[in-house]
């Protein structure tokens, strides 16, 4: 049901293909060339699509055209955010260092973040450090787009791509954490929003990955999410934020990542309820792929020798806390640390490393587990 449910959903366009129309457009509209309520352009499938422009017009010798982002079903921080591309002749003093210089056809053109785009402040992003955050491919897509109108003018133009609200609407995504600053991302791999895709999250992460092994962090920590990044930086202060990466449901993509990226250690920071999906060796860990049942942990309650009752309590638990309540202290922690082990078992099984260790924080933010070196 679940899996029909999202073969239903409306896929969308990322912020790059919103880039990459506008920029046809407005490079037609700056030529004398009229344009309509939609713009065909050509995307990295090969494939044409068409996405509709909500506003176009020339003043002053700019041509400007916007378009609002349509995410499809995506639940997307950038749904209805309003892009805009504008194009002027500029003089070779005007361009920045920020600005990408490209060639399309005759002419040249400086690509530029305007206001509500942010730059990279930080290295290990798919753009270099102090660039503006237009990604590869929409940069290709925008170059591609606009060498399809045939139109060979030479001099040099600013391609100028602002985001209504940019700055506040990046505050909503993981652009601080990633090291962009000033606005969100001009982003897409496939020109393509796809509904509810793992995909983007796990880009995401390997971005903070990459980033953090070139600042040279020797000691990584990947954590599920806010409370055990919280619970890390109250039990250690001196880890640095860089090292600290949230990974979500996604342990096996995220670990193997970070395996051959060859940190000296690899520390997986969760809570029980994450424990014991790791010990059990899921994958991913989304309740839409692993719902949370019991009868893995009065296995392990068996193997240490339980007593029946507190087995079958354990087996009918309606959660983790729910057992860690009524099992007594000493059982609880050998629970923890069989279950531990077996996780990293499992770790070490899907990456050949064996400089992985775990700690495990309670509901309280304490480590409750003895398996890690922080």
């Amino acid at each position: 049901m679940e899996n029909n449910k999202r073969k239903n959903l409306r896929t969308g366009f990322t912020t790059g293909a919103c880039a990459a129309a506008g920029a046809k457009a407005a490079w037609l509209l700056y030529n004398g060339k009229g344009i309509h309520d939609k713009i065909n352009i050509i995307f990295p499938d090969r494939k044409r699509r068409c996405l509709k422009i909500d506003s176009s017009e020339t003043r002053n010798g700019k041509a400007s055209v916007s378009l609002i982002k349509d995410a499809g079903d995506d639940p997307d921080v950038t749904d209805k955010a309003r892009i805009t591309v504008k194009i002027n002749s500029i003089s070779a003093g005007e361009i920045s260092n920020r600005d990408y210089a490209v060639d399309i056809l005759s002419a040249s053109f400086a690509i530029r973040g305007g206001k509500g785009v942010g730059y990279a402040a930080r290295k290990g992003l798919p753009v270099p450090q102090g660039k503006w955050a237009i990604n590869p491919v929409p940069l290709k897509m925008i170059s591609e787009n606009i060498a399809e109108c045939e139109i060979r003018r030479h001099g040099l133009f600013l391609l100028d791509i602002s985001v209504k609200d940019g700055e506040a609407i990046a505050k909503k995504t993981l652009n601080p954490a990633l090291g962009i600053k000033g606005g969100i991302s001009i982003l897409g791999t496939s020109g393509i929003v796809v509904p509810y895709s793992n995909k983007a999250y796990i880009d995401t992460v390997k971005v903070l990955l990459r980033g953090a092994a070139e600042y040279g962090i020797k000691h990584i920590i990947l954590c599920t999410g806010g409370s055990t990044a919280k619970a890390l930086k109250e039990s250690c202060p001196k880890i640095p934020e860089i090292a600290i990466v949230r990974i979500g449901d996604f342990i096996n993509p995220a670990i193997k990542f970070a395996s051959s990226l060859g940190f000296d250690k690899i520390t997986v920071a969760c809570m029980p309820g994450k424990l014991l999906k790791y010990a059990e060796g899921h994958k991913n860990t989304h309740a839409h792929n692993v719902a949370q049942q019991f009868s893995g942990l009065a296995k392990f309650a068996k193997k240490i020798g339980v007593d029946g009752k507190t087995v079958n309590r354990i087996k009918n638990a309606a959660a983790v806390r729910e057992i860690f309540d009524f099992v007594k202290p000493d059982i609880r922690a050998k629970l923890l640390d069989n279950m531990a082990e077996n996780a990293l078992n499992n770790f070490r099984g899907w990456t050949g490393s064996q400089n992985i260790d775990i700690v495990v924080f309670d509901s309280d933010g304490k480590p409750v587990t003895t398996k890690s070196c922080l």
